[in-house]
């Protein structure tokens, strides 16, 4: 588990951009500071070491020339050795010797806890050369610098004198350079790491997620996603090249989507067209095969019709005959006119007279019917482009339609405005036709049953209804659908199961016209 918990974190810390960067910057600083303070500190330590040796030579001098004087002058090496004895008290002194031509040891003293020294190379080196040398020795005790100046011995000869110094305070001052360093150094470091956390959080990592985010989003297909560009960085410049990317994908989405509903309303118009072409067919062989023997009916009902009284016991089959033969005749015109409709004759028209007349027609249908009429169109709509024929025809299918499923005491309301009259909650529609431009709305409303969904599917299509046996053809809506496309305009309906139906015919508006503004409406009821 613990292992689990750490490989987690180490991948998170590979990952996350933020700590990679602090990272990188630590490790990048201790380098850099680490090579410089490791420099400098060497620089120091090798000007320590040419200062105490400066100091060594020129008190090695200075010793020499008192050793000269008190050997002249015939000093024993007791006398010589007291006067040693007073100079190591000197601090950092280790030992002083003095050597004789031979390097023989003459008088040497030494700090307590040192170790005597015995003649070697360097010593004798010095006596051939009859110059100054120096090295550095280890010690048990520590590291020492020891420096050997030639003088005159009495007599012509050169003897020697050996001062030996410990390193161990220049050591210890060395050390404690070296801590302060690695003290100041970590606690930079640290500044560092905190300013680079606080920048990075703000100024990178704070975009970054934001960016992210947006993609994140545009991923879940919410392409009107955008981010705020307050900076004119790379990262603005990504923020930008970000945003112009998600519109490009909005608008090749928009186009795809408009691509798509084009296709799909093709396709509605090459399946229309295919039912169109087969209704046509079969109402052509209706029309030849039916219209014949039908018309044979019809002339000897109508024979029969002047030749039979009206008080005859048979009467009322023939006029049952004669009323059926009718019905059929009305069905083939109906037929014909869906599959072959008459090219509409477009101009300006108003709408208001048009639904008028429809609604005037109707009126004494609908008060045996026991439905309400009500027509509510402001005074003062635009014009459209349409043929008052075909237009009064739609009218009046759909009122029609209205008026036949609507209960005794209900209301058929016919209304103009942009929005539907139904609510939304439960509503299921169906569009046929496409507007190209400004439409003025027509809304025929029931208080009926409603439509489920899979009846609105099927509304325009022939011969569907559901309407009870007798009572409709089916090609009512079609021919409707066929007028309003004829028109350049859209028919929708919407239905919401028991609470009625909607149809909005929506028309081209002609040139010029504009929608109404007025209050004021035109009602006729009954």
């Amino acid at each position: 588990m613990r292992g689990q918990w750490m490989r987690a974190i180490g991948d998170r810390l590979r990952h996350n951009l933020t700590t990679r960067l602090i990272l990188l910057s630590a490790l990048a600083l201790m380098v850099i500071t680490g090579i410089n303070d490791y420099t400098r500190l060497v620089s120091e330590r090798e000007h320590l070491i040419m200062q105490t040796r400066e100091d060594e030579r020129i008190f090695a001098e200075t010793l020499a020339l008192a050793a000269r004087y008190n050997l002249r002058r015939g000093r024993t090496t007791e006398e010589l050795e007291g006067l040693l004895e007073e100079i190591v008290a000197r601090p950092g002194l280790v030992a002083v010797t003095i050597y004789d031509p031979d390097a023989g040891i003459v008088a040497h003293t030494l700090a307590p806890g040192s170790e005597p020294a015995a003649p070697d190379e360097l010593v004798r080196r010095s006596l051939h050369q009859r110059e100054a040398v120096s090295a550095m020795a280890d010690r048990p005790s520590g590291r020492i610098l020891r420096y050997v100046q030639p003088f005159r011995w009495p007599g012509g000869r050169t003897g020697a004198i050996e001062v030996q110094q410990t390193l161990g305070a220049m050591e210890r001052q060395f050390r404690r350079a070296v801590r302060t360093t690695i003290v100041s150094r970590l606690l930079v470091l640290a500044l560092f790491v905190l300013s680079i956390v606080i920048l990075t959080r703000w100024s990178i990592a704070r975009p970054i997620r934001a960016l992210v985010a947006a993609a994140r989003a545009i991923g879940r297909g919410d392409l009107g996603q955008r981010i705020p560009v307050p900076r004119q960085d790379e990262i603005g410049e990504l923020a930008v090249e970000f945003n112009r990317m998600a519109e490009n994908l909005q608008t090749a989405n928009a186009e795809l989507v408009r691509q798509a509903e084009e296709r799909l309303r093709l396709e509605q118009e090459v399946q229309q067209a295919q039912k169109l072409a087969t209704v046509g067919m079969l109402a052509a062989e209706v029309a030849h095969e039916i219209g014949t023997p039908l018309n044979v009916i019809s002339g000897r009902a109508e024979v029969l019709d002047r030749i039979v009284p009206r008080d005859h016991p048979e009467r009322r089959n023939l006029d049952v005959i004669l009323g059926q033969t009718e019905r059929i005749k009305g069905i083939i015109r109906a037929l014909l006119d869906y599959t072959r409709p008459r090219r509409p004759a477009l101009r300006p028209e108003p709408i208001l007279p048009i639904v008028g007349r429809v609604a005037s027609l109707l009126m004494e249908r609908s008060r045996r019917r026991g439905v309400r009429l009500h027509l509510e169109l402001p005074i003062g709509l635009p014009s459209v482009m349409g043929d008052p024929e075909h237009l009064q025809q739609v009218f009046l299918n759909l009122i029609l339609n209205a008026m036949d499923v609507t209960e005794k005491g209900g209301t058929v309301r016919i209304t103009a405005g942009p929005d539907p009259a139904l609510p939304s909650e439960g509503r299921a529609g169906i569009l046929r036709g496409k507007a190209d431009g400004p439409t003025l709305a027509v809304h025929v409303i029931d208080t009926g049953a409603g439509l489920t969904a899979e009846e609105l599917s099927r509304v325009f299509e022939p011969f569907f209804s559901t309407k009870t046996t007798g009572k409709g053809t089916g090609l009512g809506l079609g021919i409707s659908e066929e007028i309003v496309r004829a028109h350049r305009g859209e028919i929708e309906m919407l239905s919401v199961p028991g609470k009625g139906t909607e149809v909005i015919v929506r028309i081209p508006l002609a040139d010029g016209a504009s929608a109404p503004t007025g209050p004021e409406a035109a009602e006729h009821g009954r």
